[in-house]
């Protein structure tokens, strides 16, 4: 049963994440990832482990015009930080989360506010593989 991290929901309050097992997980690295981050410092050591990991693609939109022009392409990994989302636009990181699910194919990695128990239920509901609350980790290489 899958836990909740920041305050221990069970599955069924917060509904069925998308499920990845290790094959699938194997089976996106070396393929397209898009990171979604208003942080300068944190795309570039998240290109820099996608590139370390075998990704072949890795997108990192600065600005929200950026942003809109990945939205026709396709990415296996998706990284979305909407505790520093792109010029101060919550709203930007959250609709292109939500695009990305509807399509369903993707691996989901959300950052959130630390304690924020309605970005991490909001995030389990569209299928994260990997919710982290507060900063980031130095390096994404875990998760890539």
């Amino acid at each position: 049963m899958m836990m909740v991290m920041a305050v221990d929901i069970s599955e069924e309050e917060v509904g069925s994440p998308a499920t990845w097992d290790s094959t699938t997980v194997h089976e996106a690295i070396g393929r397209k990832c898009l990171v979604v981050s208003g942080d300068g410092l944190f795309r570039s050591r998240a290109e820099a482990s996608a590139d370390l990991s075998g990704c072949v693609v890795c997108e990192t939109p600065s600005d929200a015009a950026a942003l809109s022009r990945t939205v026709d392409r396709d990415f296996d990994i998706v990284v979305v930080d909407i505790a520093h989302p792109l010029g101060d636009r919550v709203s930007d990181a959250v609709e292109i989360a939500e695009e990305f699910a509807i399509r369903g194919s993707n691996l989901f990695v959300f950052c959130g506010s630390d304690g924020s128990l309605e970005e991490e239920l909001w995030a389990r509901q569209l299928g994260a593989w990997v919710f982290m609350p507060g900063e980031w980790p130095l390096t994404l290489s875990g998760a890539l």
